[in-house]
């Protein structure tokens, strides 16, 4: 046993020496051959914290004055899902890395991105809360244009260090929806209505599913995928998503509407929903 940890021990550090590890977002030298993110790029990275709307997610800094545990909008109109949780905002160098891996098939950043959301799985849930994990599907002629699902990728890893099975055959996207970049959040509603469908509907009734996604910007997709999964015969969903296309006013810009999250929205580069 000694003489295997000594063998692995030298392995590694033969390995950094020759191949010196590299931040896997903006390739500068890292410390420790652990560490999977440079200092600037890890300090880069905003989790999604309180105040947030307890059923939808998006932060809300007026819910802190109102005192109330929803957002108008989940109040006026529910969405099918129990809970919906995003693990940080789509900015900086964590947006970089997400562009280049979903459009550019930098695999490389995957791993660091995966463990982004497998933090941020174990802040709101327990594994034991579910019995599938559902990534939210992309047409056809996309995954043969791009080769992969992203979020496939991300969903792996994450049943691989929850032990949530894995499912990612039950549910696809049956309509190749145009672009939403400048959309409205009712004209995205339409959009994607009827986009989604279920392929076998065993697997999934009954079952608590966790639905992933890897970016949102105002719920639109995941709403309406969990709406489908549902009509489906889940017993639950609850949505997990990477990153959140956003950014927050201060609370004394909050006015307690129903759209104010669409209110909040300024960041222009492509999200999930604008290019799945």
């Amino acid at each position: 046993m000694i003489l295997r940890e000594g063998l692995h021990l030298f392995k590694s550090a033969l390995s950094d020496l020759f191949f010196p590890p590299v931040c896997a977002f903006c390739e500068a030298p890292v410390v420790g051959s652990e560490a999977s993110l440079c200092d600037a790029c890890c300090d880069s990275v905003d989790a999604v914290s309180e105040p947030m709307c307890a059923q939808c997610g998006l932060p809300v800094p007026g819910l802190a004055v109102l005192g109330s545990g929803s957002c108008g909008r989940c109040l006026a109109d529910p969405p099918r899902y129990d809970r919906a949780r995003y693990a940080v905002y789509y900015q900086g160098a964590l947006r970089d890395a997400l562009v280049r891996f979903k459009f550019a098939g930098a695999l490389h950043v995957a791993t660091a991105l995966s463990q982004i959301l497998t933090e941020a799985f174990r802040r709101h849930f327990q594994p034991a809360d579910f019995d599938l994990i559902v990534p939210v599907p992309i047409h056809r002629r996309r995954l043969i244009h791009r080769g992969f699902n992203q979020v496939v990728v991300l969903a792996k890893k994450l049943s691989k260090d929850t032990g949530i099975p894995l499912d990612r055959t039950s549910f696809k996207k049956i309509k190749d929806t145009p672009p939403q970049v400048g959309l409205t959040r009712p004209a995205r509603v339409k959009n994607l209505r009827g986009s989604f469908g279920i392929r076998r509907s065993n697997p999934i009734r009954g079952r608590k599913v966790l639905l992933v996604d890897d970016v949102a910007t105002t719920g639109s997709t995941i709403a309406e995928a969990a709406k489908t999964i549902m009509r489906g015969g889940a017993a639950r969903v609850d949505v997990l998503v990477l990153a959140v296309r956003m950014e927050v006013s201060r609370p004394a810009e909050y006015h307690g509407t129903p759209d104010t999250s669409e209110q909040l929205i300024t960041d222009k580069s492509p999200s999930s929903e604008d290019h799945q």
